[in-house]
């Protein structure tokens, strides 16, 4: 386990974490390898795990029941935390989205249920779990900011300035999914962009 790069994630998160609490948190996690188009996370299933992204992208996908097309939600990038948070717990609910590699991940899987246990035992991983909720919380009011405050330009430049290179990284598709245009679109963004 490289314990710099978890340390560097969760320092992030909460500066102040002790060397114990972050070997602590090490011990419930593996790494693993997924190749491009793994489902990490299924759709209409319950999950117990969450994922740290080392490295690669993986998108959190919705699917229309009608005309089968998907939606990208949200991408996930190098050290980043996610997991379906609505099929977490004690609510029986099976999750509605579902997590796909959009590149090759290395990633470093963990027992959620084993997590919390932690954090009822150490103050420090409890402080912990609330920085990445809050993390998240934030993330997901930017991402509702990014998409009625936003036009698409200005969505696929937010999106450029996380992930620089992303036009290398996953297919054109899947950029305009996430931006809410069709490729057409994202095209037509993307000539007048470098046209100027």
């Amino acid at each position: 386990m490289e314990i710099d790069i978890i340390t560097d994630l969760l320092r992030s998160y909460y500066s102040e974490i002790s060397d114990e609490a972050i070997e602590k948190f090490s011990t419930i996690i593996t790494q693993k390898e997924f190749l491009k188009d793994h489902v990490v996370i299924k759709n209409e299933s319950r999950t117990t795990r969450f994922y740290i992204i080392k490295t690669g992208i993986v998108g959190s996908f919705a699917q229309h029941k009608q005309s089968d097309k998907e939606y990208i939600r949200a991408i996930h990038n190098d050290k980043t935390i996610f997991t379906n948070i609505s099929s977490l717990g004690n609510n029986n609910k099976s999750s509605f989205n579902y997590y796909k590699c959009l590149s090759d991940c290395i990633v470093y899987e963990g027992s959620y249920p084993e997590f919390i246990k932690q954090t009822s035992l150490n103050h420090e991983l409890s402080i912990l779990y609330n920085r990445i909720l809050e993390d998240a919380l934030l993330k997901s009011q930017k991402r509702i900011d990014e998409l009625s405050f936003m036009d698409a330009t200005q969505r696929y430049l937010a999106l450029k300035n996380n992930i620089p290179n992303i036009e290398n990284l996953i297919a054109q598709y899947q950029i305009a999914s996430y931006i809410s245009v069709t490729p057409v679109q994202l095209s037509r963004i993307r000539k007048k962009m470098y046209s100027q």
